[in-house]
């Protein structure tokens, strides 16, 4: 049998904000739980579609709050006039935009709960989107399929927001172990951003540095290294020789990038946003040397600026630190 898709699946694995057309639905609820006793609900809609010649169609929905399962009406049945059953109902919904995650395995509240978990979080990342509605599964294949052959997704209702997210998080990065990532993951924290070298007259502020990310992580600021050799070449070796110098002569454990520009026509566009003088009035600028610091607050707005000579230590650093960890 031949089924019509309503709309494009999500990947197992992966992540998505996609938009469903407006659709025509048939709703069945049946008593008791929405995971332990959907076969219910599910043996009526199925019931009412075979006796009815309901054209069919994939994905089918469920509520997880209450025992209901809805079933998209097929595009050559979707005009026809249904006389509809005890327990069945007919809505027309429009055309809906959601946080999706493909998912594979069984149709359990365990599986759904983890899925959930971390379509939040990713969704988190996300400010220019918020949920506006209860989260739902939805699945791609028949009960009778083997468990370890299914196919679902978890879907959150969305309304986009007037706010676009802050532009620091969305810039790409390299770990100094070369994984690709981006600045999202350091959302909602106070963030010291260092250019750094390893033979420069200021190394010795790595020692400062790792005492002051020992002191305030807990309240939440992290220190991001992004080693340069753009000053009379004072930053020669490899990722791995700087990640072991750090490591061997300063026990540094806050994170490390691979070796980037920090000025000139080519330089990383984290730094380009960090010294364009439009963008940041009276912060922007040159780097002027190795071991210049740009403090991003919590909002991920950039909210001071310090030079080489300003000691981890230093009162006023300190005391923007201090001003950036507020709530």
């Amino acid at each position: 049998m031949s089924y019509e898709s309503i709309y494009p699946r999500t990947p197992v694995g992966e992540f998505e904000i996609k938009t469903l057309p407006a659709r025509t639905t048939l709703v069945a609820s049946a008593p008791g739980d929405a995971f332990k006793d959907r076969g219910s609900a599910f043996r009526k809609l199925f019931s009412y579609i075979n006796a009815n010649q309901v054209a069919m169609s994939v994905p089918v929905e469920a509520s997880v709050s209450k025992n209901e399962m809805i079933f998209f009406v097929g595009s050559n049945s979707a005009a026809r006039a249904l006389i509809l059953s005890e327990g069945v109902t007919m809505q027309r919904l429009p055309a809906t935009t959601v946080a999706s995650i493909g998912l594979r395995g069984r149709y359990s509240r365990e599986n759904y709960d983890a899925g959930l978990k971390r379509l939040t979080a990713w969704l988190a990342l996300r400010p220019e989107w918020r949920a506006d509605g209860e989260p739902y599964a939805a699945y791609w294949n028949s009960p009778f399929m083997p468990w370890f052959l299914r196919r679902s997704e978890i879907h959150v209702p969305l309304t986009r927001t007037i706010a676009a997210p802050p532009a620091f998080y969305s810039f790409g990065v390299e770990t100094i172990d070369g994984a690709r990532t981006n600045l999202a993951p350091y959302r909602g924290k106070a963030v010291l951003v260092v250019n750094v070298a390893s033979k420069c007259g200021f190394t010795k502020q790595y020692a400062g540095l790792q005492k002051l990310y020992e002191t305030y992580r807990g309240r939440g600021l992290v220190l991001l290294g992004f080693p340069s050799n753009d000053f009379l070449g004072q930053e020669p070796g490899t990722n791995a020789e700087i990640q072991q110098f750090c490591t061997l002569n300063f026990s540094v454990t806050f994170p490390l990038f691979s070796k980037i520009r920090v000025k000139g026509e080519d330089k990383h566009p984290l730094f380009a946003w960090l010294t364009d003088n439009a963008l940041h009035p009276g912060l922007g600028g040159e780097v002027t040397w190795n071991f210049n610091k740009f403090l991003i607050g919590r909002d991920g707005t950039f909210v001071a600026r310090f030079g080489s000579r300003t000691t981890p230590d230093d009162p006023e650093l300190v005391a923007a630190i201090e001003k950036a960890l507020k709530p």
